[in-house]
């Protein structure tokens, strides 16, 4: 094998493994961007993930019976633990108006506890890896066989190409239709666009379930075609990850979708250089992805504008503090 060769291979397994990486980020990201849009931080969004992660797992495992429709019943049951999530979250924020960061981390530390006791009563010790029915590698006729690039953009589990297809999706939802005009003035100024009929809580708590469904899928990918299987904590601070690409990528999908493959990349760097056998602590290399993320959120983002109502409760009497 050529220099040439050898340097193409690992240029290509470099990008297949950034793409791969930045899928389950892409996907609780874009749920994101539609709930901050509306005016709701989600900062229970690990707390989703993770809750995704464990139920997809299990729903994957009580069907194995049926490999070919096992993954899929774990997915939708990850969907929707993360959906049930965030309607807990959304009671608490969003119906009684309480802090929506308190709240967010009130969640995930809930989720982190949950899924270890309910791991640890239905299979036993904790730490036991078991393996569940997962999503195989899809390759797209005649893209996958072209000379370059071929096998790391267009080789993959279903989910990776229905997540990047899903950018597109948001991004004309909310800018080119009326629902996604709402929402975005959900998030701006609600007390406009309640006057003409708009029912702003509803709005949101629609868009927070949206985000709670793709956190649960999001961690569902992790435990259903990453590695197909759970450990407790497994999504070692992906959903903190993902609010900080809704901000790198100024709360534009697009954008978002550009953040999370320079996290894939992070992440596909971190693996490979520890696997290189370079002498430096895996400790340091396992931080790379967390460093890039402060790096950039510190000095490269520039002047982001989040929603000026965002985190903002509403209700109440007019003209009180709950209006923004």
């Amino acid at each position: 094998m050529t220099k040439r060769q050898i340097v193409k291979n690992m240029f290509e397994d470099i990008l297949a493994a950034t793409i791969r990486g930045a899928t389950p980020l892409l996907l609780a990201a874009l749920g994101e961007v539609v709930s901050q849009r509306a005016g709701v931080i989600n900062i229970g969004i690990e707390g989703m993930m993770l809750m995704g992660a464990f139920f997809g797992m299990v729903g994957s495992y009580y069907t194995a019976e049926l490999p070919w429709l096992a993954p899929w019943c774990g997915l939708f049951i990850a969907g929707l633990s993360g959906l049930l999530t965030a309607a807990l979250f959304a009671f608490f924020a969003l119906r009684l108006r309480g802090d929506q960061v308190v709240i967010g981390t009130a969640v995930t530390l809930l989720a982190l506890g949950l899924t270890e006791v309910i791991y640890q009563r239905l299979f036993g010790v904790t730490g036991t890896s078991l393996r569940v029915p997962a999503f195989g590698q899809l390759e797209i006729p005649i893209l996958s066989k072209l000379p370059i690039l071929g096998g790391a953009l267009f080789s993959h589990n279903i989910l990776v190409f229905l997540t990047f297809l899903l950018v597109p999706c948001v991004y004309i939802f909310l800018y080119h239709t009326q629902p996604g005009l709402r929402i975005r003035a959900c998030g701006e100024h609600p007390r406009a666009i309640s006057t003409v009929g708009a029912n702003v809580l509803g709005l949101r708590t629609v868009c927070l379930l949206f985000a709670g469904a793709m956190a649960g899928m999001a961690g569902g990918y992790l435990s259903l075609a990453d590695v197909p299987y759970f450990t407790p904590g497994m999504t070692v601070g992906r959903g903190f990850i993902a609010l900080a690409i809704v901000i790198f990528g100024k709360w534009h999908p697009v954008k978002a979708c550009g953040a999370a493959l320079l996290f894939g990349l992070g992440s596909a760097l971190d693996v490979r250089f520890q696997a290189a056998g370079w002498d430096i602590p895996y400790q340091l290399l396992l931080m790379l992805p967390y460093v890039l993320c402060l790096a950039v959120l510190a000095g490269f983002v520039g002047r982001a504008e989040a929603p000026l109502a965002l985190g903002k409760p509403y209700g109440g009497r007019v003209g009180t503090r709950h209006y923004p």
